[in-house]
């Protein structure tokens, strides 16, 4: 068997239970047997590191050789601006393929932390304007987000890189559309300063 077949094939577990000892004496035969649940154990945990090394040099190798660039297909290359754009966008990744192509492209997203992961993501999706006019639970004069589907896929994305709680989702995304309109406010500040 090659070191490939040996550390990557789905059920190795068979192959050793298979594995017949032929010993007379039953006490050999159950030290054997331990022996071999012992040597089975060892193997699991040496495959769980090897693929675990696997996944850390690939790492590794993408940030010294640089990732291949691959262009975003459905994450629009600038925020959305507008209502009519973001309901736009929604009926787009309505399409099962288009919402899971928007989950993996947000997925590649470099940062460390869920919180950071999250503002960066809605960030990248619609701007602080739009935001102002969103709110979590929606009221009269703003639009609900929390039942969206793009709250949905950055949802999906969040814990599928961070397998966390709803909860640290929901407070992130929250305390994001109720400072929207601090952010516009300092940044109109910045550019009222520089000018």
């Amino acid at each position: 068997m090659s070191y490939q077949e040996l550390f990557f094939a789905d059920d190795i577990s068979s192959d050793i239970e298979e594995a017949q000892v032929p010993v007379a004496n039953s006490t050999l035969n159950t030290d054997a047997s331990n022996d071999l649940k012992a040597i089975k154990a060892m193997l699991g945990r040496l495959t769980s590191e090897v693929v675990s090394l696997t996944t850390e040099v690939a790492s590794i190798k993408a940030k010294v050789c640089g990732e291949a660039f691959k262009p975003k297909e459905v994450v629009p290359m600038e925020p959305l601006k507008t209502l009519e754009e973001l309901t736009s966008f929604e009926e787009r990744i309505k399409d099962e393929k288009v919402f899971k192509s928007f989950v993996i492209e947000l997925q590649s997203s470099g940062e460390k932390t869920f919180d950071k992961f999250i503002r960066s993501s809605w960030r990248l999706m619609i701007s602080d304007d739009v935001a102002r006019q969103c709110s979590w639970r929606g009221t009269e004069a703003k639009k609900c987000v929390r039942g969206m589907k793009i709250t949905l896929g950055i949802r999906t994305a969040f814990k599928q890189k961070f397998a966390l709680e709803d909860a640290d989702f929901d407070r992130t995304t929250q305390k994001y559309f109720q400072y929207a309109q601090d952010r516009l406010s300092r940044s109109a500040k910045k550019m009222k300063s520089s000018s």
